[in-house]
């Protein structure tokens, strides 16, 4: 049994700075538990590694 968490990053000021936006992947291996909570918190100090997608909305 157990239970995967994908927790998504981003920049914290700016939604639409695609270098920033990840996801970690957690595994809980004995959950759920009965009346368990799972608290997740991710922080990051910079962009992905190797960043190729995208460059926001484009203005209208």
């Amino acid at each position: 049994m157990g239970a995967s968490i994908d927790l998504p990053l981003g920049h914290k000021d700016e939604a639409w700075s695609f270098d920033h936006i990840d996801t970690l992947t957690l595994w809980v291996p004995d959950a759920p538990r009965t009346e368990e909570i799972v608290l997740c918190v991710g922080l990051s100090n910079g962009t992905r590694a190797h960043p190729r997608v995208g460059t926001g909305p484009s203005p209208s």
